[in-house]
């Protein structure tokens, strides 16, 4: 499947030099109405799953695609994520050390078509436990 949000993830990148938050992200592909299908709610969360998943999506065939042929690196993280330059003490052809199991997750467009309401309750729930450990 063909992400149908990556060139505008890309544009919005590029835009922000400095870098930008998922948050913010989605705001701003939101008011450029690249989620009508997603945004209409029947009230649970797999709407907001759904975007989340094709950003997330986006984000990481964009790593690569960017590494490979721009050279630049792309940083991941819900709170920022940032497009820049490869640093010139890393070696050209050494890709920086991601996270290749939420690349997997998220490059996977089986999570995205598969994904239930009950399974995102129970990631919900999983995450409300691992909060409640590190506290």
């Amino acid at each position: 499947m063909i992400n149908p949000v990556l060139p505008q993830v890309l544009h919005v990148l590029r835009q922000h030099p400095y870098g930008i938050s998922e948050y913010r992200l989605m705001k701003t592909l939101d008011s450029e109405h690249l989620f009508e299908e997603q945004n209409r709610t029947d009230g649970t969360m797999l709407p907001l799953f759904r975007k989340h998943f094709l950003i997330m999506n986006a984000l990481y065939d964009l790593q690569d695609i960017l590494w490979q042929e721009e050279n630049r690196v792309l940083e991941i993280s819900p709170m920022h994520i940032e497009l820049h330059e490869r640093q010139t003490d890393q070696p050209a052809k050494r890709e920086p050390d991601w996270y290749p199991l939420l690349s997997e997750y998220y490059l996977d467009w089986q999570y995205y078509s598969n994904t239930t309401e009950d399974d995102i309750d129970r990631m919900m729930d999983d995450l409300k436990r691992i909060a409640d450990q590190t506290h």
